[in-house]
């Protein structure tokens, strides 16, 4: 009997919550019903005009006020294009963004990087290398400190903030995919314009570019939280810019009246490289370019390689490398590590640029030939070459010292990507006494930069390979590093 009750009573009250619990639940709806109509609510709500006008603090976070009339420009490039013209695209967005924030409308804007797909030249295995973000390689500290930027995670984020419902998708209001108009000159003159196209063309055939589904413009629709309402297929002819005519005009189309005038806004460009620089190589650019500082790994691997394998740091190199980029300043007195540095493309080089990229053979005679010039016995090669290829190469250094940089273990590997490996070669190579590099690479192109910022002089730096030893060859352009003093605002 003194065992019976407690075990009986104890069926009895499980009993007695259960049917509680049914008969509840029969009587009201499930929480996360409610949770979604509340979330929905708050959505609609937070993102209405009244919300700006109103005493909604108890409806509302108050984070969100300084959003006020936010729009957030999304961006993509063409999937077939490499990590380094990503670099030059993000530099006419970001010199676009700044002088953009200046307008009233926009004042609030932000410009969100999108997440990097796995690319063509990243061929490693075992790697996560598909929806990486910025900071993996670059110092978004820095970044902001140019131009109001967010990574797209951040993006979320903030996005999250305005009550969305659960999972926080993201609405574009509208999408534009860019392409290039068939006759860019109207009578022998290059105009700034634009317009949307249909799908179509006159003869009734789909017109692949403006395929919605492709994401040869770039893999950003493709986002598991992302949602768009309107797709257009537009022919872009100009600079940064004209983005903002096109922007304001869709913000007309997107307002109805006072009541929704300073609801966030949310817009995507899909293949951007197809927009030109407002000012190529003025000081906006170089102040844009000096912003795309390496992120802090990435220059610690590539210092202790410098340090462990060529015996050089920032003061026996002589650069300039101060702790921001703001406090840089016009240099040409580096001297260099003592190796020389080259940049041998290979790859889809070797096939497509046949007439002007060297053999194994010539590049190295070329080298050896600058090498015993400068009174160097070491050589860094940064190359996408096969393993096979390098081994090939090194043999024909046999009197000299040949180095190459692979990550020192598969943790280093895993943490680096290959795009981390190509920054740390451009890290290397910026420091070298010489450099010379492959003729149109944008590799190439980048590690000019780079050295125009650490205070090299131009005949140490823009270098490029000829065919052969000794004969006539194309060169890169040169563009030396524009420096301004004064404060930029009155540029705007």
């Amino acid at each position: 009997m003194q065992r019976w009750w407690p075990v009986q009573w104890s069926e009895l009250l499980l009993v007695l919550l259960l049917v509680t619990a049914s008969r509840a639940a029969s009587g009201r709806p499930p929480h996360n019903t409610t949770t979604a109509k509340l979330s929905l609510r708050n959505n609609s709500f937070c993102q209405s005009g009244l919300f700006w006008r109103l005493p909604a603090k108890d409806t509302c976070p108050g984070s969100i006020l300084p959003l006020r009339g936010t729009v957030y420009i999304l961006y993509d490039v063409n999937i077939s294009e490499g990590f380094n013209l990503r670099r030059d695209v993000y530099i006419r967005m970001a010199v676009f963004v700044r002088r953009l924030r200046r307008r009233k409308r926009f004042r609030n804007v932000r410009l969100v990087l999108p997440p990097w797909p796995r690319l063509y030249h990243w061929h490693s295995h075992g790697l996560d290398q598909s929806n990486l973000m910025w900071r993996n390689f670059f110092d978004l500290d820095s970044l902001r400190r140019y131009a109001p930027v967010l990574d797209y995670d951040e993006f979320v984020a903030e996005y999250r903030q305005f009550g969305m419902p659960a999972p926080p998708y993201v609405h574009v209001s509208q999408a534009f995919r860019l392409t290039h108009y068939e006759i860019m000159k109207e009578q022998g003159i290059f105009r700034d314009k634009y317009e949307r196209i249909t799908p179509e063309d006159s003869n009734g055939r789909r017109i692949e570019a403006c395929n919605e589904n492709s994401v040869s413009g770039g893999p950003l629709l493709q986002q598991r939280l992302l949602r768009y309402d309107r797709y257009h297929c537009v022919r872009f002819q100009g600079s940064a810019g004209l983005l903002e005519r096109m922007l304001r005009e869709a913000i007309d189309e997107d307002t109805s009246g006072i009541e929704d005038v300073d609801d966030m806004r949310v817009y995507a460009v899909l293949s951007a490289e197809t927009v030109l620089h407002d000012n190529w190589g003025d000081e906006h650019f170089w102040m844009a370019r000096r912003s795309m500082r390496f992120s802090k790994f990435l220059n610690q691997v590539a210092a202790d390689f410098r340090l462990m394998a060529l015996s050089t740091t920032d003061t026996t190199a002589g650069v300039q490398r101060p702790a921001m980029w703001e406090l840089e300043r016009p240099k040409r007195d580096a001297r260099g590590g003592d190796y020389l540095c080259a940049h041998l493309r290979r790859g889809d080089f070797v096939r497509s640029r046949e007439s002007t990229t060297p053999t194994l053979k010539a590049a190295a005679q070329q080298i050896k030939q600058l090498l015993r010039a400068f009174n160097l016995t070491t050589v860094f090669v940064a190359s996408d070459a096969t393993p096979y290829e390098l081994l090939e190469l090194k043999e024909l250094f046999y009197r000299f010292r040949f180095v190459h940089f692979t990550p020192e273990s598969n943790v280093q590997r895993q943490q680096l990507k290959d795009g981390g490996v190509a920054i740390v070669d451009q890290l290397i190579c910026a420091y070298a006494r010489h450099f010379v590099g492959t003729y149109e690479s944008t590799f190439t192109y980048r590690i000019y930069e780079e050295r125009e910022i650490l205070g090299f002089s131009k005949s140490s730096t823009f270098n490029t390979f000829c065919k052969a030893l000794g004969g006539n060859c194309a060169r890169n352009a040169v563009w030396p590093i524009v420096w301004n003093d004064e404060d930029d605002e009155r540029f705007y």
